[in-house]
C-alpha cells in the first residue's frame, strides 16, 4: 500500500519561531526609532526592546520641540511604533513606554536645537 497517513490533530510539525533570529531586539529598536522619528515633534528617539519570541515591549526615550502638547505626542508614538513593528516584525507589541528626555527650543530661523548647556 502507498501513499500517506492522515496527519493527526496535534502531530504536526511545527517548526522552530524564526522571529529572534530575523529580529534581534537591537533591529527592533531602530525600527521603533525610525517610526517615532516620522511622528510630527520629535526629534532623537532612542529605544531599548525586549522581546521573547511572540511579544515586544519598547521603551523610548525622546526630545520633543518646544510648544507641542506632550500627551498628543506622546499618544501619536505610541501608537505609529506599535503599529510599525507590529506590521513588520509580526511581533505582537505589549506596551511602548515613551519617556520624554528633552524639550528642543526654536531658533528665530525655525529649527529646532537643544538647549546650550552653561556659559
Amino acid at each position: 500500500m502507498t501513499g500517506t497517513l492522515p496527519r493527526r490533530a496535534g502531530t504536526a510539525p511545527t517548526r522552530p519561531d524564526a522571529t529572534p533570529d530575523r529580529w534581534p531586539e537591537e533591529r527592533i529598536a531602530r525600527l521603533a526609532e525610525d517610526a517615532a522619528r516620522h511622528t510630527r515633534g520629535v526629534s532623537a528617539p532612542a529605544a531599548t526592546v525586549r522581546a521573547d519570541g511572540r511579544a515586544a515591549r519598547v521603551d523610548l526615550d525622546l526630545a520633543v520641540d518646544h510648544g507641542e502638547h506632550l500627551p498628543t505626542v506622546a499618544e501619536a508614538v505610541r501608537r505609529r511604533v506599535a503599529a510599525r513593528v507590529e506590521a513588520y516584525t509580526g511581533l505582537t507589541v505589549a506596551g511602548v513606554t515613551v519617556t520624554v528626555v528633552d524639550l528642543l527650543l526654536t531658533e528665530d530661523g525655525g529649527d529646532t536645537t537643544p538647549p546650550s548647556g552653561g556659559g
